[in-house]
């Protein structure tokens, strides 16, 4: 029996790190944001597949060009170097990607403090198809989900700052609380010993 329980907390422990190792980073979470503004380009420019592509970026999500290109290449569409070219040009501009960590919590008593985390990536897109050009429409893709505050130093990226964002600190009461639950439980439990025994 005891080695069943063993081989159970055994397994609990090990499906427990699994479920923490599958945490995304912030900049997988972008990643997934922008290819699906890709997909909304895809809708607006209905049929055409070989496009001009413009890029525009702030200095600090330079980085992000390479993934635009790759997300277009990867829904079909043919790259061209010249609007001369081509039939349907786009002009994709990513605004901002920012993370922010917010609303912290204590899981249960003795638990995790955890946080949630909300990722949004701001962009815009002009598409040009032949003498038409489309208005250009703005568009925020949002992703939130709660992590435990142990886990941020893992999931953002020191060399890209637009990953990273100020951790929340914990209420200063909150901290104290499960202290004195336990110096009361065993302040109580001492003094109920005492009396059963007196008695």
């Amino acid at each position: 029996m005891k080695l069943k329980n063993i081989s159970a907390g055994f397994i609990f422990l090990l499906l427990g790190y699994n479920v923490s190792a599958q945490t995304k980073t912030n900049l997988e979470i972008i990643y997934s944001l922008l290819e699906k503004s890709v997909i909304k380009a895809d809708s607006i420019l209905n049929s055409s597949k070989t496009i001009f592509l413009s890029i525009s970026t702030p200095q600090v999500l330079e980085v992000l060009k390479p993934k635009v290109i790759e997300s277009f290449n990867k829904k079909g569409f043919a790259i061209k170097s010249s609007k001369e070219e081509v039939s349907a040009a786009i002009d994709y501009t990513i605004v901002s990607a920012k993370v922010e960590y917010k609303h912290p919590f204590t899981d249960g008593f003795f638990g995790a403090q955890c946080c949630e985390r909300e990722i949004k990536y701001d962009y815009s897109l002009t598409a040009t198809i032949g003498d038409k050009r489309i208005i250009p429409f703005a568009f925020e893709n949002t992703y939130l989900d709660t992590i435990a505050i142990s886990q941020i130093s893992t999931i953002e990226l020191q060399s890209l700052p637009f990953t990273q964002a100020i951790v929340p600190s914990q209420p200063f009461l909150s901290n104290l609380w499960e202290p004195i639950v336990v110096i009361g439980t065993l302040i109580g439990t001492i003094i109920l010993l005492f009396t059963v025994r007196s008695k």
